[in-house]
């Protein structure tokens, strides 16, 4: 067993044959690695943020491992998996993912999740290949306008290098989201400083400009159903520039719910920008709301049976929902208030 899942069993106090089953595939001549746990169709992969970890999924998988199988893998250069061949643009991740999925044997369609830069994967993953994507949750994700909407005026703020050829320059890493486990906090904040870590989220940054441009050039979502989850709690001080930043943020969020014909939004009024790990009951919501769907009519039993356990959809708000699965239930258990101006003042985090 994978010394990551054997970590991950510890912590939630489950005896190590019911960890996660970890797996490792070669792609080329390099190693990634993958882990799964529960039964059922369709497959949810998980894909974390930019120098994020597969670790913070933690409390989202806990929760659906019970409704169906789901999957968190490492990046090439992150955690179990090997350094991948240069540059570490979307178009590489998405085609790595593509062949570690066969490669296991796991079947499509699959429901695709991506947090943050991991949004950018996997919106290209589900625009190339919609034939295997049953459905896509973006957990604050990335926008593929966003740097060059950053930039313009009045913010006037650069989020991404100009060129491939650069250096990144470290800081201190940030601590780990104090929301999880300490020993798992532990081996995020120590998996974070490995120089393959470093070197990874150097290249992936270098290349985020590509990355949202593949993103741009690939066809579009259609009628992929589509779940959008944005933070929704702000934190520090507050300034007219803040606002601006915010605001944007939220319009960048709205326009990735609008860019599928079937999809809804939320928004997760106690969480910063990692949404998954703070709200985790949420999240789970929303990716459950695609599995079903994927199933058809009998899966919203299923989702009615866990709710109390797995499931919230406290302190949350709608802004669009088109999505239709278990409706009734869905709309009774949310907020009523319109948030569409209070909602534009709630939110904090960095994209």
């Amino acid at each position: 067993m994978h010394w990551l899942g054997l970590l991950l069993a510890i912590v939630l106090g489950r005896p190590a044959a019911a960890a996660d089953a970890a797996h490792d595939s070669y792609i080329d001549d390099y190693r990634l690695h993958m882990d799964c746990s529960g039964r059922g169709a369709p497959t949810v992969v998980l894909d974390a943020g930019l120098g994020g970890s597969s670790l913070e999924w933690v409390f989202v998988v806990e929760r659906l491992r019970r409704l169906t199988q789901v999957c968190t893998w490492d990046r090439a250069g992150y955690g179990g998996s090997d350094m991948g061949p240069l540059p570490r643009t979307s178009g590489r991740i998405a085609a790595e993912l593509e062949r570690l999925l066969r490669a296991e044997h796991l079947p499509p369609p699959y429901v695709l999740v991506g947090h943050s830069f991991g949004g950018y994967n996997m919106q290209l993953f589900a625009r190339q290949h919609p034939e295997l994507t049953a459905g896509l949750a973006l957990i604050d994700a990335s926008h593929p306008e966003q740097v060059e909407r950053f930039e313009a005026p009045p913010l006037n703020l650069v989020t991404a290098p100009t060129s491939r050829a650069g250096v990144v320059q470290f800081r201190d890493q940030p601590p780990a989201n104090l929301a999880l486990p300490p020993r798992l906090r532990l081996a995020i904040e120590a998996e974070a400083h490995r120089w393959k870590s470093r070197r990874t989220l150097s290249a992936e940054l270098l290349s985020f400009r590509d990355s949202a441009a593949e993103v741009r050039a690939a066809p579009p979502l259609g009628r992929t159903p589509l779940v959008v989850i944005s933070r929704g709690r702000l934190a520090g001080e507050m300034n007219e520039r803040r606002r601006l930043f915010e605001g944007l943020w939220l319009t960048l969020q709205s326009e990735l719910a609008a860019s599928s014909a079937v999809s809804a939004h939320l928004v997760g009024l106690h969480s910063g920008h990692q949404v998954h790990v703070e709200q985790p009951g949420l999240v789970a919501y929303g990716i459950a709301m695609l599995v079903l769907r994927a199933r058809g009519a009998e899966g919203t039993k299923a989702l009615a049976a866990a709710r109390a356990q797995d499931f919230s959809l406290e302190d949350a708000v709608w802004l669009k929902d088109d999505l239709s699965v278990d409706a009734p239930a869905v709309l009774a258990a949310a907020p009523t208030p319109d948030c569409a101006a209070p909602c534009g003042q709630v939110r904090s985090g960095a994209p």
